[in-house]
């Protein structure tokens, strides 16, 4: 049986990673993350025991770890692993139970924690509502409770669940074991149901932990909006005006140690609240101002333009058009008057967004409402609704619901591409910034000497990153090119903004969605360098997730601007969707994975990317439409139909795939045949479904030839592969995660 070892701090399995084995712990400990629940799984514990198609926990080994890997897809495979190994059934059922038990106590320890947490912001506020109504305090950038969101868990867990997992572990395992390991189908049945009881509660810890995630910041927050600063405030208020200030300072303590016991806060951030408490005690400072005060602005325009830095007649000139531009941003294109105003405020816009990041990106903290222009386009209230702009104002406290390794909004964005950690991408021609700026060199714009020295400018790097990427694709994603508003309005906000929000788990949602059918849609071949032999040659399949960038728009298109971040094949793609879309997501996912397939192909293919003797999705698919009129496969009406595709595309090949793809991945994928078999025999070879769908139209006259071949020749590669990775090892390489993950692939 196989054995690998993790160092201490290695990543295991991370969250959204694709399922591919289970592991049992035979030496070590392993901490089990979820959000910020950590559990720790110690020897003979199962890691991918409560997961399904994605891993929804991160596995992180807490010491040096040996581990048992095992393909794991699903009960057929641990059926089959079972049937193999007889002697590990016992080893599987009792550690399953173990670990649902911990999971169960996790869960109920949340559901209690969170009734606690939602009591006591009841009682703190209605407190600091009595306090502030004796003392005449008026604070209008306070906590609004309305803001708080109800505790409300989909995947729930019943006492009486948590009552028997616990009467079992206590009273009668042993019992159970017996009975349970006396038939394979018994025995792999429990085990597949504590499964699935799992990862419905580790789902629901999830919800759980996104209720404090939410929810948290009305307690304490680096914002200062929240109930601990709002007595901060009252305190020194009641200090200034001589007035008993024991019951707030009691208060202030209590929430202190509240939020410290509670574990869902930073400890830098309560040590950091400590801090401003004491001096506020000793009245060192005053803490009653607020970050968002707004320095005498009398809108949120005028305090937009002002952070801006602008003054004087350029400060009237800007605020005068966009003033005005409030008033006729629905409809631009008949009055030539309105439109030369729209060319100017957008103009303007993106000059004042410009300099407002600038500022912003230098500040330890940022003002609400200039996050709100960053991250949403919002400039003011005559654009919109006080119900929206509360939306928006809540959604501002809580933008770690648009933040992830791989989903940026659009600040956070240019944020990466100002400090170096992201390059900026191409410009509508194609070209990076290397390239761009080369092409300057040539022009004779600037001079030989003084590219690298761009290159490494922050800021030169960060406005090449607006006025090419950002300007184009906002248009573009905002869905209406002819009548593009830069300004976040009423009209393209016709929701609430909680409900049009594009969060971090509806895009990861959306994108496994697709990826649980199209198992191979983000892998690509990798060639790793510094192999020797044999392995020199060998491209190995690496999954690799695009990035995505959250546009500062309420939109309703997405793009796939480019299929990677650089010339190397190994770097991200980037999508671009809006952050406010009023287009079903699951479809804009769709569409953009069948344009990222077609482009990441086109590029690894080259030159030769339409050449039929270099078999690819893009050649085999140019060869498809070209000649579609004498292929005696396609009947006189596919013909027919293919000739209107075309049409609709405007000939446009790619638009034509993408079509295709969506029908793939929303129909045939379930057994609904909208495509010829021409198509379909194209999509299998370079799209194909995963081992479970497969599965399921095995029986399909349809598939059963195209499975049977897709199967023979992954064998082949696999027993290919296997030799050489045998042949590798014995002349003393070391098999990399990679190298792993290659052979992975071919088993999926």
């Amino acid at each position: 049986m196989e054995v690998v070892q993790f160092k201490q701090g290695d990543i295991i399995a991370k969250k959204n990673d694709t399922v591919k084995k289970w592991y049992i712990i035979q030496q070590g400990n392993v901490i089990q993350k979820n959000h910020f629940v950590e559990t720790e799984l110690g020897a003979n514990s199962i890691i991918g025991i409560l997961e399904q198609d994605f891993f929804i926990c991160d596995y992180i080994a807490k010491t040096d770890c040996i581990m048992i890997p095992f393909d794991c897809h699903g009960v057929a495979d641990l059926k089959h692993f079972l049937e193999k190994e007889a002697k590990m059934r016992t080893l599987f059922l009792r550690t399953s139970m173990v670990q649902r038990y911990q999971q169960f106590r996790v869960y109920d320890k949340l559901s209690r924690d969170a009734v606690k947490f939602t009591t006591f912001i009841d009682n703190v506020y209605e407190q600091y509502q009595t306090i502030g109504a004796k003392a005449r305090f008026d604070n209008p950038n306070g906590p609004d409770i309305n803001n708080f969101e109800p505790l409300n868990v989909t995947h729930k867990l019943q006492q009486w669940e948590i009552d028997s997992c616990a009467s079992l572990m206590v009273n009668g395992i042993e019992d159970y074991m017996k009975l349970y390991t006396i038939d394979d189908r018994l025995c792999v049945g429990a085990i597949m149901e504590t499964s699935a009881q799992m990862h419905r509660v580790a789902q629901g810890i999830a919800e759980m932990m996104g209720f404090f995630k939410y929810n948290r910041e009305l307690l304490v927050s680096d914002k200062k909006r929240d109930l601990l600063h709002s007595f901060i405030n009252l305190e020194i208020h009641l200090k200034k005006n001589n007035l008993e200030c024991q019951e707030t300072e009691q208060i202030i303590e209590q929430i202190l140690k509240f939020a410290k016991g509670v574990g869902i806060y930073d400890k830098e951030l309560l040590g950091k609240c400590k801090k401003e408490y004491e001096k506020a005690k000793a009245l060192d400072v005053s803490l009653s101002g607020s970050e968002d005060d707004m320095a005498g602005a009398s809108s949120d325009l005028e305090f937009i333009i002002n952070y801006a830095g602008y003054v004087d007649e350029e400060k009237e000139t800007i605020m005068s058009h966009f003033s005005d531009f409030s008033s006729c941003y629905g409809d631009t294109q008949k009055d030539e008057t309105a439109y030369q105003l729209k060319k100017h405020c957008i103009k303007e816009f993106y000059e004042v967004y410009k300099k407002c990041f600038f500022k912003a990106v230098e500040q330890p903290s940022v003002p609400t409402t200039i996050e709100m222009f960053l991250n949403f386009g919002y400039m003011d209230k005559s654009y919109l609704d006080e119900d929206k702009i509360d939306g928006l104002f809540s959604i501002a406290t809580h933008m770690e619901l648009c933040q992830s390794d791989h989903v940026f909004t659009m600040f956070d964005w240019l944020k990466a591409v100002y400090r170096g950690d992201k390059e900026p991408s191409k410009n509508e021609f194609d070209m990076d910034f290397g390239q761009y700026l080369l092409d300057e060199y040539k022009q004779g714009n600037i001079q030989k000497s003084d590219i690298e020295k761009i290159k490494a400018d922050a800021i030169a790097r960060t406005e090449f990153e607006i006025d090419n990427m950002f300007r184009s694709v906002n248009r573009i994603t905002y869905g209406n090119i002819t009548n593009f508003s830069c300004v976040l309005n009423g009209n393209d906000l016709y929701n609430d903004p909680d409900k049009m929000l594009t969060t971090r788990d509806k895009i990861y949602e959306a994108i496994n969605m697709v990826r649980v059918i199209d198992f191979s849609a983000f892998y690509r071949p990798i060639y790793s360098h510094g192999l020797p032999g044999d392995m020199k040659h060998e491209s190995l399949m690496q999954e690799i997730l695009p990035d995505i960038i959250l546009m500062p728009n309420a939109g309703t298109k997405a793009m796939m601007w480019q299929e990677t971040a650089s010339v190397k094949n190994d770097t991200p793609a980037r999508f671009m969707i809006p952050i406010f879309t009023g287009s079903d997501l699951n479809e804009l996912m769709i569409e953009l994975i069948a344009r990222y397939r077609w482009e990441i192909c086109r590029k690894i293919q080259g030159v030769r990317w339409n050449d039929i003797r270099e078999h690819s999705l893009t050649s085999d698919y140019y060869d498809y439409l070209q000649f579609y009129r004498k292929n005696h496969d396609l009947s006189p009406e596919a013909k027919e139909q293919l000739k209107t595709a075309l049409s609709r595309a405007k000939n446009n090949f790619r638009e034509v795939f993408v079509k295709d793809y969506l029908n793939w991945i929303k129909y045939e994928s379930k057994g609904g045949f909208r495509l010829n078999k021409v198509v379909r025999m194209i999509m299998f070879t370079y799209c194909p479904f995963s081992k479970d769908i497969r599965g399921k139209l095995l029986d399909s006259p349809m598939y059963t030839n195209a499975i049977h071949k897709f199967k023979a020749n992954n064998m082949k590669t696999l027993k290919r592969l296997q030799g050489v990775y045998d042949k590798f090892e014995k002349e003393g390489g070391e098999i990399t995660p990679e190298m792993k993950e290659n052979i992975n692939f071919y088993e999926m």
